[in-house]
């Protein structure tokens, strides 16, 4: 490890795509798979920050940011992600993970004389 993730957290992005067939399964079945889908990754909701998003891109029907103090942590929910429920409907097609910098201004102060 670095300096760097002492401090920081690191950041995943899974780019995702849904299958017509989750659609088709209607509110009701969205939602039972949904409440299956938040206990499979309850365990997670305190290391973890998520955040579904959308965009106009076709590419992708779901972007999902997590963030956590160890890569492993970004590991762990992805795998479960992959071997839960909603995993039959939604496909990770691309993950990139990264870390937070720190603010520019305090970064810089401890490199410079005091």
């Amino acid at each position: 490890m670095h300096d760097l993730a002492d401090k920081n957290k690191y950041v995943g992005f899974l780019f995702m795509r849904i299958s017509p067939e989750y659609f088709a399964l209607g509110r009701e079945g969205i939602h039972e798979i949904s409440a299956e889908h938040a206990r499979d990754l309850g365990r997670f909701a305190k290391q973890l920050t998520h955040v579904v998003c959308t965009g106009v891109n076709g590419k992708y029907d779901q972007v999902t940011m997590v963030e956590a103090d160890t890569l492993e942590e970004i590991n762990a929910a992805a795998t479960a992600f992959r071997m839960g429920n909603k995993a039959r409907y939604i496909e990770i097609v691309d993950i990139v993970v990264g870390m937070k910098a720190p603010p520019r201004g305090l970064a810089n102060r401890s490199s410079q004389p005091g």
